[in-house]
């Protein structure tokens, strides 16, 4: 957390003695309450002590030996840490400053133009900018939870007067409340229809604030996963007949894993969906199963419509779907992929997508064995 009370706390990380004496010559030049510096030479050292979280700010060498400071930096999302990072490097180079603003860099020095003047206004400006990022960022984070325990409340209590009125209208239909006439059946079914659909779209938004909130839990079991697949492409022999597709699996050798059953087999039903409404009539959509170093990888691949590689990065979130030539004439709410990546995070899996326009898309899912 960024501490209010001065002095400031500083990490430097600098694997120069040379480079530590002359930063700590102009941080105590600063005139207003100098700052206290810590130095750390090793990044290995300066690894454990940033995950300790006990200082204002870390300023880190770009050049550390063999790694740069970003390496060291890695698997640490710098957009959510409390604290700024501040990059001194020997020369300005706007490749590396543009890849340090990427990673989440808050600032970026050059160590020649260097002066205690500007040091401290650095240093004031970046920790007040990252405190004023970190509250806007709790409160979207409340506003979020907040919309996601509304959608959660709203779709509980939307979903049992929907199935009451399944219920009625069924017992209309079923001619046990007395005969009705061909068009008031025709009046039914169209409301039947229409309650069926909305009761799918609050299952669906129930699901959704389910696993946005965390609230999802699995139920793994051991299971063969080739005859497992199989059962699920054969529910689509009828619905690829329609467009003259055809699927192409044919593992080689049994693959286990433990995984939720109905869950995986959501997932898998929404990547062959996809790939049967975003191909054109008379291709082929190939499955494949198979174990690669103790993971088991599950790919759908299809010859369809692709995906730009500007949009595959939106494709995992929630109510997204992209522009292509036969979006407009299928339907979808922009959730499944979202199920997807959800449920296979939930597996402690990883979901990769491989696409190019007009040659078609591959999604791998890779699971622990």
């Amino acid at each position: 957390m960024i501490r209010n009370e001065a002095p400031l706390s500083i990490l430097l990380v600098d694997d120069d003695e040379d480079d530590y004496l002359i930063v700590k010559r102009l941080i105590g030049k600063i005139s207003d309450s100098p700052p206290k510096l810590e130095w750390a030479a090793s990044p290995e050292k300066a690894r454990g002590i940033i995950e300790e979280n006990r200082h204002d700010v870390y300023l880190i060498d770009y050049r550390l030996g063999s790694m740069t400071g970003l390496k060291l930096l890695e698997g640490i999302d710098l957009f959510m840490l409390e604290q700024p990072v501040i990059i001194l490097t020997g020369v300005r180079d706007r490749s590396i400053e543009r890849a340090a603003t990427d990673a989440g860099i808050s600032d970026y020095l050059v160590k020649d133009k260097l002066d205690d003047e500007l040091l401290g206004r650095v240093l004031r400006y970046n920790v007040q900018r990252k405190k004023s990022e970190v509250n806007r960022l709790q409160h979207l984070k409340e506003m979020n939870d907040a919309k996601d325990e509304f959608i959660a409340l709203a779709s509980h209590q939307l979903r049992t007067p929907a199935t009451a009125v399944k219920q009625y209208l069924g017992i209309l239909l079923e001619g046990y409340a007395g005969a009705l006439t061909p068009q008031q059946i025709e009046y039914l079914q169209v409301a039947n229809d229409s309650n069926d659909r909305q009761l799918v779209t609050i299952n669906d938004l129930l699901k959704t604030a389910q696993l946005d909130a965390k609230r999802y839990r699995l139920n793994k079991v051991e299971t063969e996963l080739t005859e497992f697949i199989q059962t699920i492409l054969s529910e689509f022999e009828s619905v690829l007949a329609l467009k003259n597709q055809h699927l192409d699996y044919n593992p080689k050798d049994k693959v286990t894993a433990y995984i939720d059953q109905g869950e995986m087999k959501l997932s898998l039903v929404n990547l062959i969906e996809n790939a049967h409404k975003y191909s054109p009539e008379g291709k082929t959509i190939y499955v494949g199963v198979r174990t690669i170093k103790k993971n088991v990888v599950i790919s759908v691949r299809d010859e369809g419509v692709g995906i730009a590689p500007k949009d595959q990065g939106a494709v995992f979130d929630k109510f997204t779907r992209i522009p292509n030539d036969l979006s407009d004439s299928t339907s979808g709410n922009g959730l499944g992929l979202y199920w997807v990546k959800q449920i296979v995070t939930l597996h402690k899996g990883g979901l990769s997508i491989k696409s190019e326009v007009g040659v078609g898309t591959t999604f791998t899912i890779q699971l622990p064995q």
